[in-house]
């Protein structure tokens, strides 16, 4: 993260998007938060600094002279206040450095790469799926009061219920799903237009990043579709199986967009899906794919179930889909 990003966020001169990538980068880990610290320090030293600079001595005296006692006493408590504020904030930013520094916040990263998932048990017992490219990053102050985590790219929680601590999943678009115990999916990789939350049982809420009220609630057998674009919530009511499929080594696609389908191949086989023409993007693709499915195997079905010819070069590793 650059020291202008920062400096921006400091400012509040981005959008909540921008805001939630910021705060997910500094939680991030504990180097991270040293170095967000210091420039919030300097940023706010400078601004001080720059509002002295607009105060002419010569002339703040000859009014202190020229007042009555009331009127000086008034002006030298402003002065003061003015010489004051630095040394207060110097003092601020080296206790509560100390303090940090006593006991800084650790984070826990659990990760997947291309072709893998992975399984991860949680202090309290919650179990995490991660599919393919997919992190979450865990504190190591999860299940003390709530239990709270941020997730890059897609994974299916088991969460163990516990009404006084509630879970909570964060996402980069600014989407936070909150639940108390229950089983669900949340789809939010990077590259992708949408973040999904799909209910499989129990009951999840999704809020913005203020965490005030629920923007909704769903029910089991719902899927929750964010747009990150135009910043749109809309319901469906889906099959879960579909979409939770990939945690037991399948992918079933039921009319999904060609470019969709080439980012999950992409993941689950560690390769690069180039998509020959704009023409046929928009191609919905319904079938099955197994996880010990081959590229050529993809390759086949790919040209019986549709009108488009595959190849795949095994020195750059790519597969290109063309038009037949």
């Amino acid at each position: 993260m650059k020291e202008s990003d920062l400096i921006q966020f400091i400012t509040k001169k981005g959008n909540s998007e921008f805001d939630q990538e910021v705060i997910s980068w500094i939680n991030a880990s504990s180097e991270n938060q040293a170095f967000f610290s210091k420039i919030k320090a300097e940023h706010l030293l400078a601004t001080i600094d720059d509002n002295l600079e607009n105060i002419n001595p010569e002339k703040q005296f000859d009014a202190f002279l020229n007042k009555k006692s009331k009127n000086n006493r008034r002006l030298f408590l402003r002065i003061a206040s003015v010489i004051m504020i630095p040394l207060l904030l110097t003092t601020y930013f080296f206790y509560s450095d100390s303090l940090d520094n006593s006991n800084p916040t650790q984070f826990t990263s659990y990760a997947a790469s291309a072709k893998e998932q992975k399984q991860i048990t949680l202090a309290d017992g919650t179990i995490v799926w991660l599919n393919a490219e997919s992190k979450i990053v865990v504190s190591d102050k999860y299940n003390n009061t709530e239990r709270r985590i941020s997730l890059y790219g897609e994974a299916f929680f088991d969460v163990v219920k516990n009404k006084n601590k509630p879970f909570i999943v964060e996402t980069a678009s600014g989407i936070k799903v909150k639940v108390l115990g229950t089983t669900f999916n949340v789809k939010s990789y990077s590259s992708e237009k949408n973040v999904e939350t799909t209910l499989v049982t129990g009951k999840v809420e999704l809020y913005d990043q203020k965490e005030i009220t629920p923007l909704l609630t769903l029910r089991p057998k719902q899927k929750a579709t964010f747009s990150k674009k135009e910043k749109q919530l809309s319901v469906a009511e889906v099959s879960t199986e579909n979409i939770t499929s990939w945690k037991s080594g399948k992918l079933i696609f039921d009319k999904t967009p060609l470019a969709e389908f080439a980012l999950n191949i992409e993941r689950w086989y560690g390769v690069k899906v180039i998509i020959a023409s704009n023409s046929f993007k928009d191609y919905a693709f319904s079938g099955e794919i197994d996880r010990n499915n081959t590229i050529e195997d993809i390759i086949k079905i790919l040209k019986v179930s549709s009108n488009l010819n595959c190849s795949f070069n095994n020195t750059t590793n790519t597969l290109l889909i063309n038009s037949k």
